[in-house]
């Protein structure tokens, strides 16, 4: 699965859907993020070792909800999709 293209995403989107599986691991990451593997990869790690959410100054709960908000949706909406192809 990989929602939309990587173009509509924040480094912030697209480090939630990497933690989720979306991009794989390893060389396959690297090659879906391409040149943002570095901005978000560092954004995985972040989140994953400090349970929080970067913005510069700590953590915005408010900037964490609109990404999960735009992930979630996006997910849900290829799911549909997929599930709806499959009943045709």
């Amino acid at each position: 699965m990989t929602p939309g293209r990587l173009s509509s995403y924040s480094d912030l989107e697209a480090a939630l859907l990497v933690i989720i599986g979306a991009y794989g691991n390893g060389q396959a990451r690297r090659n879906a993020l391409g040149s943002r593997y570095g901005a978000v990869q560092g954004l995985v790690e972040q989140i994953l070792n400090t349970g929080k959410v970067p913005d510069g100054t700590g953590t915005d709960p408010d900037k964490l909800k609109k990404a999960l908000d735009n992930v979630y949706y996006d997910v849900i909406q290829e799911v549909t999709n997929e599930v709806i192809e499959r009943m045709k």
